[in-house]
């Protein structure tokens, strides 16, 4: 049994906010070693015949987002040093997710873009369903509740990183998962 849990690093945007950038950068700085986990590598270990098939996918995606939160808690219950890299789309989403790090200290980050930014990043990249971005935009941060946010449309990669570093590195405690997981236990009971 691993006496500590690892550091866990929550970075939740819109596709092309910047957050595979910043996990990549965020590991460079950092003394210890962290492990970056996306959810879209995750989701690129099931068969292409299986993401092919949007009705099929959209279905099963509620098990697989579970078994990703769980898994990349376990991680950090062993002891290691996590960055995870997500989307959190819809609102029925958030209250699974902060369940699984239960007993865990996450620093949950806000990673933002203006909507012109993230379209423009978007049609560069060639490798994302055009309108992405756009779909997620007003649903990705409508649980509203965070430790720190950066903008990657206004705030350099430099700024970003060392905002993130201040505040993991400094003795504030994170408050938003748990801010998150109360009121899903306030919702519940009202409507039990």
């Amino acid at each position: 049994m691993c006496e500590r849990t690892g550091k866990v690093i929550f970075l939740n945007g819109t596709s092309s906010s910047g957050k595979t950038t910043i996990a990549k950068e965020l590991q460079k700085v950092f003394q210890e070693p962290y492990l970056h986990v996306s959810l879209d590598a995750f989701l690129l270990q099931l068969p292409e015949t299986f993401l092919m098939n949007r009705e099929r996918f959209i279905q099963e995606l509620p098990l697989l987002l579970a078994g990703f939160h769980s898994s990349c808690a376990a991680i950090a219950r062993t002891g290691n040093n996590i960055i995870i890299d997500t989307v959190l789309q819809e609102q029925c989403w958030v209250t699974p997710c902060v369940r699984a790090f239960e007993d865990l200290k996450v620093v949950f980050v806000a990673v933002r873009c203006s909507i012109e930014t993230l379209e423009s990043r978007e049609k560069a990249r060639g490798d994302r369903s055009v309108g992405m971005a756009r779909y997620q935009y007003d649903r990705v941060h409508s649980h509203g509740v965070y430790d720190l946010e950066v903008d990657t449309s206004i705030m350099s990669l430099e700024t970003c990183i060392s905002t993130i570093l201040k505040y993991v590195q400094s003795e504030e405690q994170p408050h938003a998962f748990r801010k998150l997981r109360m009121a899903s236990k306030i919702r519940e009971a009202d409507n039990s």
